[in-house]
């Protein structure tokens, strides 16, 4: 941060964390960093803010910072093997100050860096990022490093199978529409038993807006090995979360 004024209003943002669960069973395989502000803004709206004023990549690399920061310093988390989930925009990644925080970042967590999964936000605005060879690149880079990759909200934005294909993630996410009365729809259940057999080998597959109980356990037996939604733990502050599982 290069001023007061932004440092300022950095400080009204904070993290909660939402569990992911594995299918069947309910335990805990990590948590998604979700910014929140004490305004009570919502997160869509901050991000479109801070997007029309260039800011992003400086709400991103805070936001890696911060939520790592808050993640391993409990205890608890620090000596177990839950994994941490942060969002990230491509425009981050390809920015000009992004390797040179990176390279801070791991002075402070390279024992943690296997247990920090990137979730690749492909909103429209981002669709040009996608194809710049810098992003690939760098994205390379931090799998050096021991980092993971997400495709998130998979089913919602842009996404394309070639994207799936090109980038390879360790870990997909289903949009939460997928999971919204999944148990009586028949055509989300072919898609998502087509994304559960093709995750057997390729990556892990993560069902996000879990809320029924009946659709949770549609998901199960469809094949789904990862949740996350209400019905599994709604989005707090880190140790309520930890006390809570």
């Amino acid at each position: 941060m290069n001023n007061v004024a932004e440092q300022i209003e950095f400080d009204s943002l904070y993290h909660e964390f939402q569990p992911i669960q594995r299918i069947p069973g309910g335990k805990t395989f990590g948590y998604e960093a979700l910014i929140r502000s004490k305004t009570g803004e919502s997160p869509d709206f901050i991000l479109q803010q801070y997007r029309y004023r260039n800011l992003l990549p400086k709400v991103d690399m805070w936001s890696i910072d911060h939520s790592s920061s808050v993640f391993f310093a409990d205890p608890n988390i620090r000596l177990g093997d839950e994994v941490l989930f942060v969002n990230i925009y491509p425009s981050t990644v390809t920015g000009n100050a992004f390797p040179e925080f990176m390279n801070g970042f791991m002075l402070k967590f390279k024992p943690y860096c296997r247990r920090i999964v990137f979730e690749l936000n492909e909103s429209v605005a981002e669709g040009r990022y996608w194809s710049d060879p810098v992003f690939y690149r760098r994205i390379r880079e931090l799998r050096r490093q021991g980092f993971r990759i997400a495709l998130d909200d998979v089913g919602e934005g842009t996404t394309t199978f070639r994207k799936i294909v090109e980038l390879l993630p360790e870990f997909i996410k289903l949009d939460k529409f997928f999971a919204c009365g999944l148990s009586d729809d028949p055509n989300k259940q072919k898609l998502i038993r087509f994304f559960a057999e093709y995750c057997k080998d390729e990556s892990l597959l993560i069902l996000e807006g879990i809320e029924m109980q009946e659709d949770l356990i549609c998901s199960s037996s469809l094949g789904v090995p990862l949740g996350q939604g209400f019905l599994l733990g709604k989005p707090s502050q880190l140790g309520k979360n930890v006390a809570a599982d």
